[in-house]
């Protein structure tokens, strides 16, 4: 048998090659079969419990937050507690701390009953628990709140919260994860909106928009219609009194509410407009004090429907605005300084004489030319021997003089020749040599003659220094002008007078010009005024004063009111810029007269606009102390009132309006309701208002109202404008005047006749002496005049009030011109101006004041008695004399005051509110997904304890306190009246109005008297 070696057999071989390749695809098929076998059942139950788990986690935190957010609303807290649980909130967002700390709360108890089973296994969420301060505080770090959609939806993010699974309790998976959710709840815009509230009642008007600028708003109109009313003879005692301000408050909150959260509260609205038809039958009546019948009447019962006949008044109703425009004019200054210029007595202005006579004024002078005809030389002196000294010399001359002819001196283009001659002057000259030697003495002398011709020009210059403009004036120095007068031709005889004859006669002067010893110095010379000069001046002087007086500018009132603008230095530029038109010079003088009269005209523009210019610094220097007493009050500065008058112009919210969101959140609207709805200074019980305790009493309103310038409007401006170390105790005669008119039958009414009837008397011996001096009346005469004219009223009241009218001094001046000789027009305007001017003296010095007690207290009596009266009589009599009492009651402080001049009469009011809701509620009309308006989420601040149970123990921890919405705004009101009457103010004799609990509102003592809130 053959042998065949294994290595060369090839039989049953199989490559190797191939036996690897199929190792190599079964392991792969083996490894693919493996990798995809499925879990097992144990590893499947975990994970579908954790994301259940996880899922049912959203939802429990939705219902957590929107249980936390509406517990939340309901006790907001605003103030945290000084306690452990109370320092886990700041004091800078307590609200927003508190609601994560209720969240986390809510979120732990929510949790604690979510799992998941499936199978043996069982997943839950959950957070660490917390029931300490430190472990509440880790709580609350894994909270995180902020708004969105306009704060309409609150989105909530829990970090690290656990998710656990477990099998038989043993843990087999673990997770922590963050949730976010999105909840529709608008419980932060609720807060932020209240929050914003309450600040906008806190700001003052300067502060922004809010209640301050609101009730400013409200209040001017009220003070304007009714200080203007008052000014018109309207029976109005107080023209700011608290129930104005009352009402204007609601009317303004109502308005803040409406700018904040989009609309009001439905029961404040008609409780206001309740309270405005109130008010109308108070200000008819004045004779009631505010009581709980009052807020009976306004508030309704809670759930009460009672619907008002009238709307809430809106603003700017008035036509009395301080946007209306006040004309202030001139008058009566012009005709006051064409008086002046009348008279000597009053140094303030030139003299009309003055002026008139600088118009004819001539400055004249001598001018000499002399020519030597013959001329002998002046000998030597001969010495009478040697030795002898020459000691003196003396000359002396003999003149002999005689006329001649020639040329005089020439005069200049602007010169006028007034006289002329020529002299032939002889002179017989002798000199006298006297000579001394030792103790002799002797004397020589020689003869010679020089002869002179001397010509004399007598020279004027018509040299007017009055005040008219330059003009050339023709004719001149010859009878004629516009009065045929004589225009100074007489002032070639003048200037002979002074120049020539008081220099020893023409020969004299020849004389004198030839020695050269003549003084040429000129003299002013002044031409004689027609008789009728004066008359006619005066009458264009009338006719321009009138012009003058009819000047004005147009001025805001509220800007006279604030003392924010100067109408005197205004009226002083416009006539400054007017001047020359109101001169009318013409281009050529027609004579001295008609220079005369524009002279004067100039004068009295002048002196007008002088006036004018003292008046406008006295009106600033009052400011300043008007500045003062502001800044005493507590009321700032003049600026200070121009800013409130000007900031006042709020926009009015008109329309309901709501918050607008997308989801998750959405539109909301939000209904504010206070309790009481109506913050009234009267007493509000529990039935009237469910926020306020049973049995306890609350005001939920406390106001402040002060008159700065109740007292007569005369001695306002003493006070304001005078010097305080040298005021008098007395008050202006008319003050007294007219209290002593109001007193009837008062018990102290005889003294006070007896004050005012001293100040009459003052009256009385002052306007004789001006009838006297105006008209050349004899003292007896003037006496009869001024007795005949007073003699139209019967009692010093009366003629008191005469003197401050005007009335006075016209019927003086229409005595005295029946008794004055000839027949002078415009004399009694004259007279009746010049008295004028004297009164206005006399009632600003201390010897026409009147006992300011005496006049203070019969005040007092008078309107107690009427005001008694007409609230228990109710007649129409005792109605019609409280009228007649108040109209001779002034108050106000005149803008530039001057005993009859001023151009507005103004008052200033502070005002003060402070009001606190007893419970403020704000409703949306939707809360969680599916809410009812039932269950729609709630907003409450009523100032109670906020406690919740933190640490489980079935005890509620005190976490801080809910404040009660609370505010206190200020504003001053100022108004402005035209002059005289009885000015504006408040004349019953409570210029310091409080009502309320002032300063407080509320409850005496919220711990004590309100214990059932807390």
């Amino acid at each position: 048998m053959a042998v065949t070696r294994l290595a060369d057999d090839r039989r049953a071989r199989v490559p190797f090659a191939l036996v690897g390749a199929l190792l190599l695809v079964g392991a792969a098929t083996f490894g693919t079969a493996l990798s995809t076998q499925g879990p097992s059942r144990i590893d499947q139950d975990v994970d579908v419990a954790m994301e259940r788990t996880t899922a049912a986690t959203t939802t429990a935190l939705r219902s957590a937050v929107d249980d936390a957010a509406r517990e939340a609303a309901s006790e907001p807290v605003t103030e945290p507690a000084d306690t452990a649980y109370g320092r886990l909130l700041s004091h800078d967002t307590p609200f927003r701390d508190s609601l994560r700390l209720r969240i986390y709360l809510a979120v732990e108890e929510a949790l604690a009953s979510t799992q998941y089973r499936r199978g043996d296994v069982v997943a839950v969420a959950s957070v660490p628990e917390a029931t300490t301060v430190p472990e509440l505080r880790d709580g609350m770090a894994r909270i995180d709140v902020r708004g969105v959609e306009n704060g309409t939806a609150l989105r909530v993010t829990v970090r690290n919260l656990t998710v656990t699974a477990r099998e038989s309790g043993r843990v087999v998976a673990q997770e922590q994860r963050t949730r976010t959710v999105t909840v529709s709840t608008p419980v932060l815009a609720l807060h932020d909106r209240a929050t914003t509230f309450e600040t906008r009642l806190n700001r003052g008007p300067l502060d922004g928009p809010g209640l301050g600028r609101r009730l400013t708003a409200r209040l001017y109109p009220v003070a304007w219609t009714r200080g203007w009313g008052q000014y018109y003879g309207a029976p109005i005692a107080n023209v700011v009194a608290n129930r104005h301000v009352e009402t204007s408050t609601n009317g303004a909150v109502l308005e803040t509410q409406r700018a904040v959260f989009g609309r009001s509260d439905p029961a404040g609205k008609r409780a206001t407009q309740r309270a405005f038809v109130e008010l109308g039958v108070r200000d008819f009546t004045a004779a009631t004090s505010a009581d709980s019948a009052w807020a009976d009447r306004v508030l309704a019962r809670p759930n009460l429907n009672r619907n008002a006949t009238v709307g809430i008044p809106r603003r700017h109703e008035s036509n009395a605005s301080p946007d209306r425009n006040v004309s202030v004019g001139v008058d009566p200054l012009a005709t006051h300084a064409a008086a002046g210029m009348r008279t000597e007595a009053l140094r303030s202005n030139r003299s009309l004489k003055a002026v008139l006579r600088a118009a004819y004024r001539v400055e004249t002078e001598l001018r000499t030319a002399r020519r030597q005809t013959h001329d002998e030389p002046r000998p030597d002196p001969e010495e009478p021997g040697e030795e002898w000294s020459l000691t003196d010399v003396s000359e002396s001359a003999t003149a002999t003089v005689e006329s001649g002819t020639g040329s005089t001196p020439a005069v200049y283009d602007d010169e006028h020749r007034l006289d002329g001659f020529v002299r032939e002057v002889t002179l017989e000259r002798r000199v006298t040599w006297q000579w001394s030697h030792e103790n002799d003495t002797t004397t020589t002398s020689a003869e010679w003659t020089d002869r002179y011709r001397i010509g004399v020009t007598v020279v004027g210059r018509y040299a007017p220094n009055g005040t008219a403009p330059d003009r050339p004036t023709s004719p001149q120095f010859e009878r004629g002008g516009p009065l045929d007068g004589p225009n100074l031709a007489d002032v070639a005889g003048k200037a002979e007078r002074v120049l020539v004859e008081r220099r020893g006669g023409r020969d004299a002067v020849a004389t004198a010009a030839a020695t050269g010893e003549l003084n040429a110095s000129g003299r002013v010379v002044y031409g004689d005024r027609p008789s009728s000069l004066r008359p006619w001046t005066n009458a264009d002087l009338a006719t321009l004063a009138e012009r003058l007086d009819a000047e004005n500018v147009s001025v805001e009132a509220g800007a006279l009111a604030t003392y924010s603008a100067n109408p005197p230095k205004r009226l002083a530029a416009a006539l400054r810029e007017r001047r020359s038109e109101l001169i009318d010079a013409p281009d050529r003088y027609r004579g001295a007269a008609d220079r005369a009269r524009v002279g004067a005209r100039v004068a009295l523009i002048d002196a007008t606009i002088r006036r004018l210019e003292r008046r406008a610094a006295r009106h600033n220097a009052t400011r300043q102390r008007f500045d003062a007493v502001l800044e005493a009050t507590g009321v700032g500065s003049v600026a200070t009132l121009q800013k409130i008058l000007e900031r006042r112009e709020t926009p009015m919210p008109r329309g309901r309006a709501t918050i607008a969101g997308s989801p998750p959140g959405g539109a909301v609207g939000i209904v504010p309701r206070g309790s009481p709805s109506y913050l009234t200074v009267a007493s509000v019980s529990h039935d009237r208002a469910t926020g306020v305790p049973p049995s306890r009493s609350y005001h939920p309103l406390s106001a402040k109202n002060v008159n700065l310038f109740a007292t007569p409007y005369g001695d306002a401006a003493d006070a304001v404008a005078g010097d305080a170390s040298n005021r008098s105790s007395g008050v202006r005669l008319r003050s007294g005047a007219q209290a002593l008119l109001a007193s009837g039958s008062n018990e102290s009414r005889r003294q006070l006749r007896e004050s005012v009837a001293d100040g009459v008397g003052v009256i009385r011996s002052r306007a004789r002496r001006a009838v006297a001096n105006e008209t050349r009346l004899t003292r007896s005469e003037a006496q009869a005049a001024v007795a005949e004219g007073m003699g139209e009223w019967d009692r010093p009241a009366r003629r008191a009030l005469a003197a401050s009218n005007g009335s006075l001094a016209e019927s003086i001046a229409v005595a005295a011109d029946e008794r004055a000789p000839g027949n002078e027009p415009g004399r009694v305007d004259r007279l009746e101006t010049r008295l004028d001017a004297t009164f206005a003296a006399a009632r600003r010095s201390s010897a026409t004041t009147v006992d300011e007690e005496r006049v203070d207290e019969t005040l007092r009596r008078v309107q107690q008695r009427l005001v008694t009266r007409a609230a228990e009589r109710g007649s129409a009599r005792v109605r019609e004399r409280v009228n007649e009492t108040l109209e001779v009651t002034p108050a106000g402080l005149p803008v530039a005051p001057v005993p009859g001049y001023w151009y507005a009469t103004v008052n200033v009011w502070t005002v003060e509110v402070k009001g606190a809701y007893a419970r403020f509620t704000l409703q949306t009309d939707r809360g969680a997904p599916g809410a009812t308006p039932e269950t729609a989420i709630r907003y409450v601040r009523d100032g109670s304890a906020v406690r919740v149970d933190v640490d489980g123990d079935g005890t509620a921890e005190h976490l801080g306190r809910d404040e009660r919405v609370e505010f206190r705004t200020e504003t001053v009101v100022t108004v402005a009246v035209p002059p005289s009457r009885s000015g504006v103010g408040d004349v019953d004799g409570n210029a310091d109005e409080r009502s309320g609990t002032w300063p407080q509102p509320g409850c005496t003592s919220w711990s004590a008297a309100c214990s059932d809130t807390e």
